[in-house]
This record gives C-alpha cells, structure tokens and sequence, in this order.
C-alpha cells in the first residue's frame, strides 16, 4: 500500500466517523422533545393558579428545573388562560434594578419580552388579550386621554409570564425576591360585545 492509499483510507474513515456523528447528533435534536415530558405550561400549572405569582426556587445542580430557569436570576412565573379575560401585568420599577418580562406560548417559546428599560414612569403597565378581546378593549378606548398600557395580542388563550430580577452578589436575593413579589398579575374580565 502505497502513501496515497494510505491517505485515502484515513480520509475515507474520518469522512464515516464524520457522516455517522453528524447522523447521530440531527436524529438526537429531532427525537428531544418527544422525551422531554411535560410542557412548560403543565409544571407551571402544578404550582401556581391563573393570574398568580409564584416564586420559583434558585436552579440546583442535578436536579431538574424549568428549561428558562438561570442561576443569576430570581425567577416567577405567573400562567394565564385568556379565556376568563385579559391579563394585566403591573410592576413599579426602581433605577439601576434589571427587572424582566417575558410572554411565552404554552410551549415556552417567547412572544414577546420586555426590560424595565422600556418602562414609562416607573411603572410597567402589559394587557395580553386575544383579537377579539382586543377590538373590544379599542372599541371602549376614550381619544381624549390614550391609555399608556402596552397591549400584546398573545398567539395562544393559555400561556405564562415568566418575571426576571437579577441579583448581581447574592446578598442581593431578597431584594430581588421583593422585587419580583411587587410585580401583579391579574385576570381582567373583558365584556365581548
């Protein structure tokens, strides 16, 4: 066997390693949501009602958590079902203190996130509705004095809010975790016309 033979059967044997990690890695990402058990909404829904903030307890290692769950954060969630009426979500925000929101399907996939960068003196005021709901709520809306809400039209009448606080050291967790306790979260009953 000569040198250029030798070179084509190395090649051809890290072209199959190649060909059958790469196989094993696509079959692996396509197959992990079928072993991932619950949805999002389920575990949420295990612990807290419609329109309640729940505190969730600080990522451990080893032991499973939520998949959005980050150690640098104190986390809450707050699940909704539009069928009862809107959801409104209030929180007074301080300077210098990260606190976010982020909308999310029933699968956990994000329809909308905001920071309190985006908050109008110091409040951040969201309304997720349906469309439906939303005409409704338009239909009502005086033009002499425009409402400062933010409305989200949610992709979905069931979903979850999941509220960030960071904490820079940890000395700063309680802070955080009253922070994240002033936030409301309510279901407003909407008339449908």
């Amino acid at each position: 066997m000569n040198i250029v033979d030798r070179l084509l059967a190395t090649f051809l044997w890290l072209l199959s390693i190649c060909a059958v990690a790469g196989i094993t890695h696509l079959t692996t990402i396509f197959a992990l949501p079928a072993y991932m058990g619950q949805d999002p909404l389920a575990e949420i829904a295990a612990r807290a009602k419609t329109g309640e903030v729940i505190l969730l307890p600080p990522p451990q290692a080893g032991q499973p958590g939520l998949p959005f769950a980050d150690p640098a954060m104190v986390q809450a969630v707050c699940p909704f079902d539009l069928v009862d009426g809107g959801l409104r979500v209030h929180a007074d925000v301080a300077a210098d203190r990260l606190l976010a929101l982020s909308f999310r399907t029933s699968s956990g996939r994000v329809f909308y996130s905001m920071s309190d960068l985006a908050a109008q003196q110091g409040k951040m005021d969201v309304v997720v509705l349906t469309p439906a709901q939303l005409d409704t709520v338009e239909a009502d809306d005086d033009e002499d004095y425009p409402t400062q809400d933010l409305r989200l039209i949610a992709q979905d009448t069931k979903g979850f809010v999941v509220i960030s606080a960071l904490v820079a050291f940890p000395s700063e967790r309680a802070r955080a975790e009253e922070r994240i306790k002033s936030v409301s979260c309510a279901v407003e009953p909407i008339a449908e016309e």
